[in-house]
């Protein structure tokens, strides 16, 4: 076990838990880059034939660290950060990613389920896009797969408010395949890992980069933008005050901006 996952592999699934609770599973470059490298050895593993994604304590992920953004996440420019590495190991791994979804799932932690093929959300699941009240932009390609995926009104309600919504939003906004009760989320998500994992591989995986492939060039375009753009804002006063105010526990105030 490292410090932010577990790894299982059985039946041909490979079973990566979060396991940090205790912070509820922040993210910062360690976590890019270990998620990441579970994924690269899962690319090239003939005995993974799916990833499922899961969480310990009371939170699914709770998004970025945000001392970690304002200093040092995109230190050497975004192109070689941690965190682009692992959304292109995403955008280009051709597996199955399930994922069960229960607490929270706040900034990246949303983001990150547009990159999964099946999303399992407990009920009670409080999901937040919450990046343009933290002086942010939104990131893991999300500009652009949550238009496509939600719609543009439903989109812009979720990124431009930036308000927490129920699992049932989720399902409307294309991020959630289903919900369900909380004790039995981790038996549906399984259900459907162990199906995909039976079926035969080569398939699987071709259908998976078919259903994608439409979509690539303009995922780029996005991805490519929104990298600016968050090395554009962790720079910014808007993320300093942002910060400041989460460290004295108050509202941040942008009026001066």
């Amino acid at each position: 076990m490292d410090v932010h996952f577990t790894a299982t592999t059985e039946h041909k699934v490979l079973h990566l838990r979060f396991g940090q609770p205790g912070v509820r599973n922040l993210m910062d470059d360690v976590w890019f880059d270990t998620l990441e490298a579970h994924l690269a050895a899962a690319a090239g593993d003939p005995a993974v034939r799916v990833v499922l994604l899961s969480a310990e304590g009371d939170a699914f992920c709770s998004g970025a660290n945000l001392k970690s953004v304002q200093h040092g996440l995109l230190a050497e420019g975004y192109a070689q950060s941690a965190l682009a590495r692992l959304v292109r190991r995403l955008t280009s791994f051709d597996k199955p990613i399930v994922a069960a979804v229960h607490g929270l799932a706040i900034g990246g932690g949303t983001t990150l389920l547009l990159h999964c093929d099946f999303v399992y959300a407990a009920e009670g699941t409080r999901f937040q896009l919450p990046f343009a009240r933290l002086g942010l932009v939104p990131e893991f390609g999300s500009s652009y797969l949550l238009p496509l995926n939600a719609g543009m009104r439903l989109a812009s309600q979720l990124v431009l408010l930036g308000e927490p919504f129920d699992p049932e939003t989720a399902l409307r906004a294309g991020l959630v395949t289903a919900v369900v009760p909380r004790e039995a989320l981790l038996a549906r998500a399984r259900e459907t890992a162990d199906t995909l994992a039976q079926m035969a591989p080569g398939p699987i995986r071709r259908a998976k980069q078919l259903l994608r492939q439409g979509h690539q060039a303009a995922l780029d375009a996005a991805l490519a933008a929104e990298g600016q753009a968050l090395q554009e804002s962790v720079q910014s006063p808007e993320l300093a005050e942002a910060v400041t105010a989460f460290i004295e526990k108050r509202a941040p105030d942008f009026s001066r901006f």
